[in-house]
């Protein structure tokens, strides 16, 4: 994993909040620096007030054994399927939850945790975010591909959804939107204009759920 802990980590008085963010299919734990800018964005906006610090957690949740294998014409429907059956095989999420109890013994955090992911990614976040709802009070689902089962377990949570009005998982995205209304479950709902199922929307989607926070100070809507 890679870790940012922010400058005033060692003068501040109370502990800090954990944000874990999580990468998409055939990622690894640099891709949000490298593609997604995640820490300069992160550490930008702690400085200039528009965002509580915070210490910041990305896992590599790569199921595949070569990291960044090409999704090729020729390879990607195997690449998609075979993917799609090694996130049954392999139950990330409890190594994800017991992340949370490590991170708890290496640093001085709040009890506070804020979850995040993008595309698959986003799947991995939701069900982390019912294995340990004492724990994790926020999520951002970024272009989320989430199977009908996974709604919310705690209606204390506050859930923000972001997808692209062009991101070919827009509808998979919008039935859990509706899903979420039916249930009367208090969430953001968040469309952005033309953007695809790419990094350039999810530079966006973090900035914007990074100053939305609850714990910045801002209301459920």
């Amino acid at each position: 994993m890679d870790i940012y802990v922010p400058p005033v980590y060692d003068s501040c008085i109370q502990a800090l909040p954990v944000l874990y963010l999580i990468h998409g299919i055939n990622g690894f734990e640099g891709a949000w620096q490298e593609r997604g800018n995640g820490v300069d964005t992160f550490a930008t906006m702690i400085a200039e007030g528009r965002c509580k610090p915070m210490i910041l957690v990305m896992p590599d949740c790569n199921k595949w054994p070569i990291k960044e294998r090409p999704l090729t014409r020729g390879n990607r429907l195997r690449c998609i399927f075979g993917y799609a059956s090694l996130s049954y095989e392999h139950q990330l999420e409890y190594a994800l939850s017991d992340l949370i109890d490590c991170i708890d013994t290496l640093y001085d955090v709040s009890p506070y945790c804020v979850v995040a992911g993008l595309s698959d990614g986003a799947r991995m976040a939701a069900n982390l975010a019912n294995t340990r709802p004492e724990r994790i009070r926020e999520v951002g689902l970024f272009s989320p591909v989430l199977h009908k089962d996974q709604l919310p377990q705690d209606s204390t949570q506050r859930i923000s959804v972001y997808v692209g009005s062009a991101d070919i998982f827009a509808p998979n995205g919008r039935r859990y939107h509706r899903r979420l209304q039916k249930k009367n479950y208090p969430h953001q709902w968040i469309v952005l204009r033309g953007a695809n199922h790419d990094w350039p929307v999810w530079r966006q989607c973090l900035s914007h759920f990074l100053e939305h926070l609850r714990l910045n100070g801002s209301s459920t809507q």
